[in-house]
């Protein structure tokens, strides 16, 4: 199966657009649902409570989704923890990007980009992208990884999620480790490749990966 591509709901002016692709499957969520519909984006499935939707938005949300569901605004996961809970459930994508997630509140962003870190997730976390206008975020589990250098992208960091064992940066980094060891979630941030690739190992943790541009 090709990519999953999920936009959230949020007032987000750095979003990005996801490509348009046959073989790819698009869930709109919430009002995620809507910035869709109104690029021309067809729907396979839209999630959301549509509290703040009014009757002509949610009608031009229909004319693009192929299947909605609804849901209780009093619901314990986030609209984002959903998406990807139908997502396990409904897809076997190669791969889960999420747009829409980095403008709006802070708490939402925050608990948005600590969900790679919830068990239920584990097999998926390898999967999720988070794309917008000026970052990709990636997650790896422990292992040995070669990395590429998005072209349009100068920095990258390494977010450690949890303490981290055994972490090396080889050579294709301009600032690299050999096998070191974090006791806390440390944010190694403003790295640099020097080749179009570089590789990353480490044997325990969780490590959000950034690329970015000013």
């Amino acid at each position: 199966m090709g990519t999953v591509h999920i936009m959230l709901g949020s007032p987000d002016e750095q979003k990005a657009w996801p490509p348009k692709n046959k073989k790819d499957y698009y869930i709109g969520v919430d009002r995620g649902a809507l910035y869709l519909a109104g690029k021309g984006y067809k729907s396979d499935l839209v999630i959301g409570d549509f509290d703040s939707i009014s009757d002509i938005e949610k009608h031009e949300i229909k004319k693009y989704a192929e299947e909605i569901i609804e849901v209780d605004p009093d619901k314990d996961d986030t609209d984002a923890e959903l998406s990807l809970g139908y997502v396990m459930r409904l897809f076997e994508p190669e791969k889960v990007v999420i747009y829409g997630w980095s403008g709006g509140r802070l708490d939402h962003l925050m608990s948005t980009l600590m969900i790679p870190l919830q068990p239920r997730f584990k097999n998926i976390l390898p999967k999720i992208e988070f794309i917008n206008k000026t970052n990709k975020i990636c997650y790896f589990l422990p292992g040995s990884y070669v990395i590429h250098k998005d072209q349009n992208k100068t920095y990258c960091s390494v977010i450690g999620m949890t303490p981290l064992e055994q972490l090396s940066l080889n050579e294709g980094f301009k600032y690299q480790l050999n096998k070191v060891d974090y006791s806390y979630p440390a944010a190694l941030v403003s790295n640099e490749f020097v080749t179009d690739t570089a590789e990353l190992t480490f044997d325990s943790g969780i490590i959000a990966f950034i690329q970015s541009k000013d």
